[in-house]
Order: structure tokens, then C-alpha cells, then sequence
């Protein structure tokens, strides 16, 4: 891989890591004051939503991380290693923690408490459908990546 792309790619990984950071310590907190002074009757959810998110956020920032350093090892030519395999599975478990943190809010959101507009369950239903395809996708190319690795060492072994 081109040195420049990866430059770009951690560029863009940097800002998206910030637009979290400035979501987790302002979007959110703000968001969940607002909401609880303009809904006064589900007021007592904005905290436990607003932990909900920011978890979800912290989940993405795990995945951001990982990536990163698979682009290191990218970088230095040691992407078949078992130590890839282990990163690979920090973004599988984050993305399946964040998917499930969406369905609980979901679920508590429409089943319990009752309300939320069809906006809200569109975008719950799609973050919940987005995060299992992301979830399983990242499944396979672990095993692909497994797959490579296991060749890459009888490779290694014949040389």
C-alpha cells in the first residue's frame, strides 16, 4: 500500500477521532440537557441515554484505534501476524458492543417507555441492520485474514 494513502487514511482517522472526542464531552451531554427541558415527562432518561451514546462513541473510537495500528502494521509489512488477528477481533467485539448498545436503546426506547417517532426507529433499526452487516463483514475478512496468515507462515517455512 502506497505511503500516501495511508497518510490520507490516518489523516482522516485523526478528525474523525476528534469529531468523537468533541461528541462525547458536548453533542451528547448537550443534547440529553436539551431533550430532558423540552420533554420534562422522559427527563429522567437523558442521563442513562446520553452514557448509552457515549459508549457507542467510545466503541467507535476502540475501532478507530485498531485500525490504526493494523495500518502500522500494514506500513511495516507485518500484517500477517497473530497479532493483526488479535486487533481485527477489537473491531469485531467493539462494533458488536456499540450494535447492541443501539438495540437496547431501542428496545427500552419503544418497548418500555413507549415513544419515539417512526424518524427514530428508522434510524435505530438502520444503526442496528448497519452494525450487524459491519459486524459479520469484519467477521469474514478475519478469516480471510486468518486464512493469509496461515499461508504466509507455510510460505515462509518452503523459502
Amino acid at each position: 500500500m502506497k505511503d500516501s494513502v495511508i497518510i490520507l487514511l490516518r489523516a482522516l482517522l485523526i478528525m474523525i477521532f476528534m469529531g468523537t472526542v468533541l461528541g462525547q464531552t458536548i453533542v451528547a451531554p448537550t443534547l440529553a440537557a436539551e431533550s430532558a427541558t423540552l420533554f420534562p415527562e422522559v427527563a429522567g432518561l437523558a442521563v442513562p441515554y446520553a452514557a448509552l451514546v457515549i459508549g457507542g462513541i467510545f466503541c467507535l473510537q476502540a475501532m478507530l484505534v485498531a485500525t490504526w495500528i493494523l495500518l502500522s502494521h500494514v506500513q511495516r509489512d507485518v500484517i500477517f501476524s497473530p497479532d493483526s488477528l488479535r486487533w481485527a477481533t477489537v473491531i469485531i467485539w467493539a462494533a458488536a458492543a456499540a450494535t447492541t448498545l443501539a438495540l437496547v436503546l431501542g428496545i427500552h426506547l419503544f418497548g418500555v417507555v413507549r415513544t419515539g417517532g417512526p424518524g427514530v426507529l428508522l434510524l435505530v433499526g438502520g444503526t442496528v441492520i448497519c452494525g450487524t452487516a459491519f459486524v459479520l463483514l469484519m467477521s469474514v475478512m478475519r478469516d480471510l485474514l486468518r486464512s493469509a496468515t496461515r499461508l504466509d507462515s507455510e510460505l515462509a517455512e518452503v523459502v
